[in-house]
């Protein structure tokens, strides 16, 4: 920027940009099928359960180096405009991929062995205190860096991740659970894990989910039965108390996602909001 006026350069109206998407939700609810069905998918498989998809797909990848030279790679292909508007890479899944960066962590200790006989753990790892953590962090950092620099080439990052029951501690309501995102978050709530950095980086998180409601037992002593409510899936783009999405787009609610052609119901509910066209058109 150098010689070039700031100011100079200021536009106005939407950039043309890819956009960050994770679809978290539990085991089987379809998240990988959900995101395979955006423009352009390549899959990007670093675990089990893609064997159904359809869609172009990387060999799984087992380690962190092999992510890095992926995102290489994926670098070199948009800025030579082998990619574009119009593709996503779907990277399936968050929580997979932090396990293959902790596994590259440990490897950094001097101590480490294949197999890890040892017994190292992120807590005990580089002398402790937090710093194989903070490592991992950077590692994680450097992967989201890579995936903006292919938005600014239009290309979109599709990222799934799994869920769990979390407790949280809310200084208005108390205690409850809900669900979040399965990455690691410091316990001191002091400090920045993945999950509080990939919520904050992404531009939408959807919780895919089917809704029921508890019945209770007629007698009052028997086991309460979870039914389903037969709305189908439902996809909560902004936050509740019983799970975490949330996005930029300004939506609310949730968006009902069929089995067939869910993508473009997701991609129609943002179009409707803030214009932005995600469609699928060979769905």
């Amino acid at each position: 920027m150098a010689g070039q006026s700031i100011l100079g350069g200021v536009t106005t109206g939407r950039t043309q940009v890819g956009q960050r998407i994770v679809i978290a939700g539990s085991e089987k609810m379809g998240k990988t099928t959900l995101a395979c069905g955006a423009p352009g998918a390549l899959l990007v498989p670093l675990e089990m359960g893609y064997a159904a998809m359809t869609v172009a797909k990387t060999p799984e990848l087992h380690t962190w180096a092999a992510v890095s030279q992926l995102c290489e790679e994926l670098r070199s292909a948009a800025i030579a405009k082998r990619i574009g508007p119009g593709t996503s890479i779907v990277w399936d899944s968050a929580t997979a991929l932090e396990r293959l960066i902790h596994e590259a962590t440990l490897q950094l200790d001097k101590a480490w062995k294949p197999g890890n006989p040892a017994g190292l753990t992120l807590n005990s790892a580089l002398g402790g205190y937090g710093k194989a953590y903070s490592i991992a962090n950077d590692m994680f950092a450097m992967w989201s860096r890579y995936a903006d620099e292919l938005t600014r080439y239009g290309v979109n990052t599709i990222v799934t991740c799994h869920v769990f029951p979390a407790l949280v501690q809310d200084p208005q309501h108390g205690e409850f659970q809900q669900w979040d995102l399965l990455l690691h978050s410091p316990k001191n709530q002091k400090e920045y894990g993945k999950r509080e950095f990939i919520t904050q980086w992404a531009d939408l998180i959807g919780f895919l989910h089917e809704p029921y409601f508890v019945m209770k037992s007629e007698d009052g002593k028997g086991p309460n039965r979870a039914v389903s409510s037969n709305q189908g899936r439902q996809l909560a783009v902004e936050r509740q108390p019983q799970w975490v999405a949330g996005n930029r787009y300004g939506m609310t609610g949730l968006v009902a996602i069929p089995a067939a052609q869910g993508w473009n119901y997701l991609a129609d509910a943002i179009y409707k909001t803030c214009g932005i066209d995600l469609y699928n058109r060979n769905l």
